[in-house]
């Protein structure tokens, strides 16, 4: 009976211990590198199409070497990551402003031009035109002649991946398309029309919970998303009489979800044929514009972002003013906002689009 109690009570203190070291590992959060940081640690990096990357102040942090165009940045952590193309004839990507060469044969001689970036674990995607690089695998696009990506083209979920664009058919209506993972390559969905004698157009991709997308774009003159391959079209506040030439009355370029709420941002065309940004919450639309007191020309809303419990937007803004001469001259505010307030603004760069790192 002794010897009984006396592993009992060995056993209790490996319970004990156990216990203990799970308490320790479970409060180690701050350890994690893709822990949320509170608001005052966040930094903004700005990307511009030269490859030149911009603080939140508006100062020139890093110039990437050998980048002779960069089409993306996305970040991870502390780590940001940016697609584009090597002078060198490379293909890879900038981790941190160092470049990385993926080590993969081609079988074409082609000049390769990576038009999207995105990340899970310590797998990069790249699209990479016909493929999409998973590291340094190659997968093909199926009946890929006339795709075209999108600008925000990949978007990946617990390891999977998608990539979304359109499909041009010269005198026909172009096709929205969806492009998924499926034994091995990635498989083609036309994305739902309201008819089939309008266009699809394409341009974002947001992927959550694994197998679930949410694309934004227009259908014909309108604006729109597919939640999981299903045509939403987004309502307008503005009814101008015709859209302007060779543009829609609306379009989405830029989706995210945050705290179980989709967001949408874009523009939808005034009753003088101008572009006026637009951030469509659950599908209601709201106009954004900071209160500068000149005449404004057009704007635009470019890109989301969510993290945490914050939502950054990319905007631009066209302003009409009068110089002391009396003549009359245009500028374009670049500014990023979290949540309702602006926090940076750029002028004269040619920017791609930001993170928050």
């Amino acid at each position: 009976m002794l010897k009984f109690f006396n592993n009992m009570r060995r056993l209790y203190k490996y319970f004990l211990l156990a216990i203990c070291l799970l308490t320790l590992f479970s409060s180690c959060e701050h350890d994690d590198p893709t822990a949320v940081k509170r608001r005052g640690e966040r930094q903004i990096l700005v990307l511009t199409s030269e490859g030149h990357i911009y603080d939140m102040m508006g100062d020139r942090i890093m110039e990437l070497p050998d980048c002779e165009y960069a089409s993306e940045i996305i970040s991870d952590g502390d780590d940001y990551f940016v697609s584009g193309k090597n002078t060198r004839g490379k293909v890879g990507y900038w981790k941190n402003g160092k470049w990385n060469t993926l080590h993969i044969d081609f079988i074409d001689n082609v000049s390769h031009e990576t038009q999207g970036i995105a990340k899970w674990d310590y797998y990069i995607y790249l699209f990479d035109y016909p493929y999409i690089l998973k590291n340094s695998g190659i997968f093909p696009l199926d009946d890929c002649e006339d795709f075209s990506p999108s600008g925000k083209c990949l978007a990946v979920s617990n390891g999977k991946c998608y990539l979304a664009g359109m499909e041009y058919h010269g005198d026909e209506p172009n096709d929205a398309v969806l492009y998924y993972e499926y034994k091995g390559r990635y498989a083609k969905a036309i994305l739902p029309k309201p008819s089939p004698d309008v266009n699809g157009h394409a341009t974002t991709i947001y992927a959550y919970n694994t197998d679930h997308t949410i694309v934004g774009g227009h259908v014909g003159t309108e604006p729109c998303i597919w939640v999981d391959q299903q045509l939403q079209v987004l309502p307008r506040t503005l009814n101008p009489p015709s859209p302007p030439e060779g543009m829609p009355f609306g379009h989405v370029s830029s989706i995210t979800q945050l705290n179980g709420h989709i967001y949408a941002c874009g523009y939808e065309a005034d009753d003088e044929g101008s572009e006026q940004a637009v951030l469509w919450v659950d599908g209601v639309p709201q106009h954004i514009r900071n209160e500068r007191q000149h005449k404004m020309i057009f704007s635009f809303a470019d890109e989301l972002i969510a993290y945490g419990d914050d939502l950054y937007m990319l905007t631009f803004e066209c302003y009409e003013y009068t110089l002391p001469n009396g003549e009359t001259d245009y500028e374009i505010d670049i500014l990023i906002w979290m949540n309702d307030r602006v926090i940076a603004k750029y002028n004269g760069i040619d920017i791609v689009n930001f993170a928050v790192v």
